[in-house]
């Protein structure tokens, strides 16, 4: 073939090609989705991301892929999170140590109010303080007054620091002049297992982390966080019943994802989650385990609503002496 052929040849192939549909992009989703949980198994996150994963990926034609990444009170999982890219194949479930962590910590990894797309609240509840089924104290008051007069000598566990079990305790120890020794786990269920292996005495994990120790009579609920009782434990009374003034404390999670995620998707998600929350399933599962349907009227409420509790904690731990007090 002589040159004079080959550009023949070759500009008829190139036009073809210009000529030709473009390839259609494929619809999403068209992979698997990865749902980070900066949790441990077996915790009130983890167990509704479990629920997700069914329901949500039924809905949406593709599975959501469940991985747990706890340590740091979330920070390591929360962390990953910012650093996917915002396609919508990479979703988290944060709790509200998401916002407490930066108050807690000088440096944390990320910006909890730019570095994230939020969606939609999905659930909450109060902490509940909990003693071994074995413990002499029988109320707050009780262990309150034992703490004060051995200070220092007992012991409570937390899911990590800057978890809302440490906050929790802490405002608790703070309003009541006691102290006892906080030793940090890497998840929730550890606040129960600590105290039933006799290495902690209390905790003050989240009612829903609770709810099947109570039930089996391995640990005893001497007070609720929330502003009223809890209807699953309504003989439970609240701190502020127990221990004028008392405090409320109210634990969240929700659906997040990277920054800049496109709006239709984030649409799609809230849409996803809203209808879910609908058709009781999600419901069924919280009511399990004593936990609270949240719902967003938007995201840009569920964001706002993440805004104003990290203004809220951010005073309670500057009150307490408990900000900014980590590296």
């Amino acid at each position: 073939m002589n040159r004079r052929e080959w550009l023949a040849t070759t500009g008829a192939a190139a036009l073809g090609s210009m000529l030709l549909p473009a390839r259609a992009a494929a619809p999403y989703p068209n992979r698997p989705i990865r749902l980070i949980v900066p949790f441990l198994a077996g915790s009130s996150p983890d167990n509704i991301a479990r629920t997700l994963s069914a329901e949500l990926g039924a809905r949406l034609g593709q599975p959501l892929v469940v991985e747990n990444m706890p340590g740091a009170g979330g920070i390591i999982g929360a962390n990953a999170l910012k650093r996917a890219a915002p396609d919508g194949y990479t979703l988290g479930i944060l709790a509200n140590t998401h916002v407490i962590n930066v108050h807690m910590y000088r440096k944390v990894p990320y910006d909890a109010a730019h570095d994230f797309t939020s969606i939609a609240a999905i659930s909450g509840g109060p902490t509940a303080l909990v003693v071994p089924a074995a413990s002499p104290y029988k109320t707050a008051g009780e262990l309150i007054a034992a703490m004060k007069k051995a200070p220092g000598k007992f012991n409570y566990g937390s899911g990590g620091k800057g978890s809302i079990a440490h906050l929790a305790v802490e405002a608790l120890l703070h309003q009541n002049g006691c102290d006892a020794v906080h030793i940090p786990y890497k998840g929730a269920p550890e606040i129960l297992s600590s105290m039933l292996g006799g290495q902690t005495q209390f905790g003050m994990p989240v009612l829903a982390t609770a709810t099947q120790y109570l039930r089996n009579g391995q640990v005893r609920a001497l007070a609720v966080s929330s502003a009223a009782r809890s209807p699953y434990f309504p003989e439970v009374p609240t701190l502020a019943e127990v221990l004028p003034p008392g405090f409320v404390i109210d634990n969240w999670s929700g659906l997040f994802a990277p920054a800049h995620l496109p709006a239709e998707l984030t649409q799609l998600f809230f849409s996803a989650l809203t209808t879910l929350q609908a058709n009781g399933r999600l419901d069924a599962q919280l009511k399990a385990n004593a936990g609270e349907l949240r719902r967003s009227a938007s995201p840009a409420q569920f964001n706002t609503m993440v805004a104003n509790d990290s203004a809220r904690y951010g005073e309670l731990m500057k009150s307490i002496g408990m900000d900014g007090d980590i590296s």
